[in-house]
């Protein structure tokens, strides 16, 4: 009698894995009521998932005065306040906790993988313009349906402001990226 129970959840167990949707096996163009989604499948085995009216992904970043590319030093002026790291990163999660269901979470959680977001930030106001999220082929985020995408870029364009410093003013707009991981 065991046996039969622990085959029959094992079963289950199995049926909730595969029943679960990759949403994101091939590059292609997600056309939804209002928005269109790029996904992106990388050679790498990343997966970019990004709105396709986004003003800055893959576009340089250059000096507003002269046009001129800017680059990237390694060490250099700061562009963004990093005091309110803390704050921003906060924000942020508090938003995936609100946005994934508990059975997403624990699905993400258990495979253990991380998503990186990207913001292309406004560099006058602080305001996040962009956000494009990366995240491996075999994670937890192929199960996440791109509605629950455009629901986080939405809440993290209404709620996440940086404090951009007088250098970061020179720019066009800020590129900056955080990992994010259910623990």
């Amino acid at each position: 009698m065991r046996t039969l129970f622990l085959t029959i959840a094992l079963l289950f167990a199995i049926n909730s894995l595969f029943s679960q949707t990759n949403y994101y096996t091939e590059t292609k163009t997600f056309y939804e009521d209002g928005y269109t989604y790029q996904v992106d499948r990388c050679e790498s085995g990343n997966i970019d998932v990004y709105n396709k009216d986004n003003k800055w992904i893959n576009k340089d970043q250059t000096y507003k005065s002269t046009g001129e590319y800017f680059d990237v030093p390694d060490y250099g002026p700061d562009l963004l306040d990093n005091r309110y790291y803390r704050t921003t990163n906060k924000i942020v999660y508090d938003i995936l906790y609100e946005c994934f269901s508990d059975e997403e979470i624990e699905n993400i959680k258990n495979i253990g993988r991380t998503c990186l977001i990207d913001f292309c930030i406004d560099s006058e106001t602080g305001k996040v313009d962009d956000v494009r999220f990366s995240f491996d082929r075999i994670s937890g985020y192929v199960n996440i349906p791109i509605s629950v995408f455009r629901e986080i870029e939405l809440k993290i364009k209404e709620r996440l402001t940086f404090v951009v410093t007088e250098e970061g003013k020179k720019i066009n707009y800020i590129y900056c990226f955080d990992e994010y991981e259910f623990k």
